[in-house]
């Protein structure tokens, strides 16, 4: 059977989401994180733009997503730079 959660989206563009989603493939339980498309008809499409991970990734997905967000804060404006003295 088959599973399909969707746990968040958001707009990439206009005409595009980027959808993170619980899915299951050939027994295998995913997290998915994939671009759709806006099909025209109402519809949303997936991409193959994306990637697919075993749900036990999830932890490291996560530190590898704040650890950008760490590397990202540092070149906001008004941000300390670690590498000024």
């Amino acid at each position: 059977m088959s599973e399909e959660k969707v746990i968040h989206e958001f707009a990439k563009s206009a005409g595009q989401k980027v959808v993170c989603q619980f899915r299951e493939y050939k027994r295998n339980k995913l997290i998915d994180l994939r671009v759709f498309y806006d099909a025209g008809d109402g519809d949303w499409r997936p991409t193959p733009r994306g990637i697919s991970l075993r749900r036990e990734l999830i932890p490291e997905l996560k530190e590898a997503v704040d650890a950008a967000v760490r590397e990202w804060e540092k070149e906001l404006p008004g941000s300390p730079r670690e590498d000024v003295e």
